[in-house]
């Protein structure tokens, strides 16, 4: 197993609409694949379901915000088209969906977002859904939101979370500690070999993201430490990882 595994960040998001089962069935058709990254929004109806604007715009082209649609209304969504033609009619996908075809291939990181949502809403029904599916041991849920993560704790201590990150502040391992949390996820250009040595010392996983320039992926897979590296483009990391162990 590589030291620095690859998360298709949306699925394959660099050929395929990002956060559709086309994008995630693309990544999956990639074996080196070990990990894919979605958002969750809760529907109206409060369904979780794959999608990472709070807003249908970007990648409907529809006016209105995820929650103010039933799940089934947003599935029968065009979620595709904005990418390439071929794709039209992709829909946008519930939580339980995207399981259900990633259920014994990959691991999941279930990115909450939630911005129209209660934090212990959305976190237990994010719960529900994985637990039904039985994948527990499957999936990480991260947010850039602490009181999300309190809320999955609150809920179920065991369950792995992860805090999202786009900086270095000092005392960020301890902040994880004091959330239970054994994962971070942190914008590439803020890793530091203090920041990577202090998580391995923590026992505390470290995802990169979002790295899709080659020389950028090089940079990381050449690195000693154990970094998962998320990308919209897992054949780029591919190369940039076999030209490492070479």
């Amino acid at each position: 197993m590589s030291l620095h595994p690859c998360v298709a960040h949306r699925g394959w998001s660099g050929r395929a609409p990002e956060n559709t089962l086309a994008a995630f069935r693309l990544a999956m058709s990639e074996p080196a694949v070990q990990w894919i990254e979605l958002d969750v929004h809760l529907s109206q109806d409060e369904v979780p379901v794959v999608i990472h604007d709070p807003t249908l715009k970007r990648t409907t082209g529809r006016p209105g915000r995820v929650s103010q649609f039933t799940a089934a209304q947003l599935g029968e969504m065009d979620a595709g088209s904005w990418f390439g033609p071929e794709y039209a009619g992709e829909g946008i996908p519930s939580l339980d969906e995207v399981l259900a075809i990633t259920a014994g291939r990959c691991r999941l990181n279930v990115e909450i977002k939630g911005e129209d949502s209660p934090p212990a809403l959305v976190a237990a029904r994010t719960l529900d859904v994985i637990r039904s599916r039985g994948m527990e041991h499957d999936v990480v849920i991260t947010s850039f939101h602490p009181e999300v993560l309190v809320a999955v704790k609150s809920l179920d201590p065991q369950f792995p979370i992860g805090l999202i990150i786009d900086d270095n502040p000092p005392g960020l391992i301890q902040t994880l500690k004091s959330l239970g949390a054994g994962f971070l996820s942190i914008g590439f250009r803020h890793l530091t070999r203090d920041l990577l040595a202090q998580a391995g010392e923590a026992g505390i996983a470290v995802m990169a993201w979002t790295v899709n320039q080659p020389a950028d992926l090089k940079r990381l897979a050449d690195r000693p430490e154990p970094i998962m590296i998320c990308t919209n483009y897992p054949d780029r990391w591919l190369a940039a990882v076999k030209q490492q162990e070479a």
